[in-house]
């Protein structure tokens, strides 16, 4: 215990689950845009499109909270697609009377 320790925490102990450079939900998104553009014959265009919109999804969720894309989901689709909390209440209930 020498007195240069400074209480240093690595970020990479929180770090996500990664696919090749991109977080798993980056990749996710990436390769779904991939599929569509063989499905629909143009695998440059998907790449290209995949690559970019991974891109762009990381930049939006950098310094947010890693569970970001499921709090988003939460308030922008119907409660009962996504996420079922037990004790929060429906999303679609944005006014509490009481």
């Amino acid at each position: 215990m020498g007195g240069d320790e400074t209480g240093y925490i690595p970020k990479s102990l929180d770090a996500q689950e990664r696919f090749l450079w991109w977080e798993m939900d980056q990749a996710i998104l990436a390769i779904m845009l991939l599929g569509m553009g063989v499905i629909a014959g143009s695998m440059l265009l998907g790449m290209a499109l995949g690559a970019a919109t991974a891109w762009q999804y990381g930049r939006l969720k950098a310094g947010k909270h890693p569970k970001f894309a499921v709090h988003a989901l939460y308030w922008w689709l119907p409660s009962g697609w996504f996420v079922k909390p037990r004790v929060t209440p429906p999303s679609d209930q944005r006014y509490f009377l009481g």
